[in-house]
């Protein structure tokens, strides 16, 4: 009869254990909402729980990159918005620079043109946080600088700007795989809207600042002499230019006496090929150049072998604007570089919209599988708080069942 009673004993705590069991489960999913806290709650759903949230993740992951993206590209686009309204300033002023202005205006007008080119230096130098959208993947170098730069052999200097980024993309992946540049790439670079690129004197410039350059030197009429070197006297150019568009001339003392210059040589290609100038040595020397162009150097006791000087010469006279070669080349130039540019913003538009469709479909996509994940995890509460309130019902009738059938324990007798 005792071990009946022993049996019974244990089987009745086991089966309130349970109870208490099934309560404290039932507390702790209404406390938070959650029918799984750990797989053996439920190993389908856990599975299915596991799946969705790893879902879950990576769509958000996707959807900040196409966040970030729509970012970037957002500031490009104004950026080329506000580069394509300098361009169309630019070219208004090209078509008005006619030969009906007199040398005064056609200079305004260049001057006008240099404060459009620094414009449009900073607007390449447009950044984003502290990343410059054209500079590649260099984006943490400042892109474009417009400077003087000198040639190392013959010391001639010509205004240029400078582009010291890369021409690599930025990709942020926006959906399972590897990054392809040509597809993922939400940037464009220095040469793509300002290229494409050449070297002058051994650094890298862009093609569209270069002939800007040289159409605001064409309307100031950059005629006049440059002394590239501190070993030279002052000079001025006469003749009659006979040539076909414009020519820049790089021209080097090779010999001096008694302050007069007695031989020069002249450079068209930035000082890589020289050319023996015939030259009248007296004061002025006179250095005949090529197309009818002659240099008079005054006698200075500072002239010395190797000094330089550096000039543009335009096609209808030495001294003027050749407004032909600014309808013509100039602006042709100009809406060459205006349309190129507008090629590549078209293409960051039409990258915009379809990175806009996929955030829409992303944030579709975490509706959707929040969705899955409510449907799996959470708990009905209508349906716990009946189970909670039932097992607590059970649970105090058992406690009564037991007070009656269990034996008396000494702890009795000693309350």
């Amino acid at each position: 009869m005792r071990i009946t009673n022993n049996m019974m004993s244990n089987n009745y705590l086991g089966a309130l254990n349970k109870s208490l069991e099934r309560q404290s489960k039932i507390q702790e999913q209404l406390s938070d909402g959650k029918a799984i806290h750990r797989p053996s709650d439920d190993p389908i759903k856990t599975i299915r729980s596991l799946r969705f949230n790893t879902n879950l993740a990576m769509n958000d992951q996707f959807t900040q990159h196409v966040s970030d993206s729509l970012s970037w590209m957002e500031t490009t686009d104004a950026a080329m918005s506000d580069l394509s309204t300098i361009m169309i300033r630019i070219k208004e002023l090209t078509v008005s620079a006619d030969d009906t202005k007199p040398a005064d205006a056609l200079e305004a007008i260049g001057q006008e043109i240099d404060q459009l080119i620094n414009q449009a230096v900073q607007i390449g130098n447009t950044k984003i946080g502290d990343r410059y959208v054209f500079a590649g993947q260099m984006d943490d170098t400042k892109p474009f600088e417009r400077k003087q730069i000198k040639d190392p052999n013959s010391n001639l200097v010509k205004d240029v700007v400078v582009y010291n980024g890369d021409m690599n993309k930025i990709s942020m992946l926006i959906k399972p795989g590897v990054a392809n540049p040509s597809e993922d790439s939400i940037n464009l670079t220095g040469d793509e809207v300002f290229g494409p690129i050449s070297y002058i004197y051994g650094q890298p410039t862009m093609d569209i600042f270069s002939n800007l350059i040289n159409l605001k030197q064409e309307l100031v009429k950059t005629s006049s002499t440059n002394k590239t070197s501190g070993a030279v006297g002052d000079a001025t150019i006469g003749g009659t230019y006979t040539g076909t568009g414009y020519t820049n001339y790089a021209v080097r003392i090779d010999g001096v006496a008694a302050g007069q210059v007695t031989g020069a040589s002249y450079s068209e290609d930035g000082g890589n090929t020289w050319i023996a100038a015939a030259t009248t040595a007296g004061n002025p020397s006179n250095v005949t150049l090529s197309n009818g162009v002659v240099l008079d150097i005054v006698a200075n006791a500072g002239n010395a072998v190797n000094g330089t000087y550096s000039f543009h010469v335009p096609n209808n006279g030495v001294n003027g604007t050749d407004t032909t070669w600014v309808s013509n080349v100039g602006l042709g130039n100009v809406d060459a570089g205006h349309n190129a540019q507008l090629k590549k913003h078209t293409e960051v538009g039409a990258r915009m919209a379809t990175y806009e469709m996929a955030k829409n479909m992303m944030e579709s996509n975490n509706v959707t599988i929040s969705s899955d994940i409510s449907a799996n995890e959470d708990l009905d509460i209508a349906a716990a708080i009946i189970d909670q309130k039932t097992s607590e019902n059970v649970y105090k009738a058992a406690l009564a069942v037991g007070a009656r059938i269990l034996p008396p324990s000494l702890v009795d007798f000693l309350s």
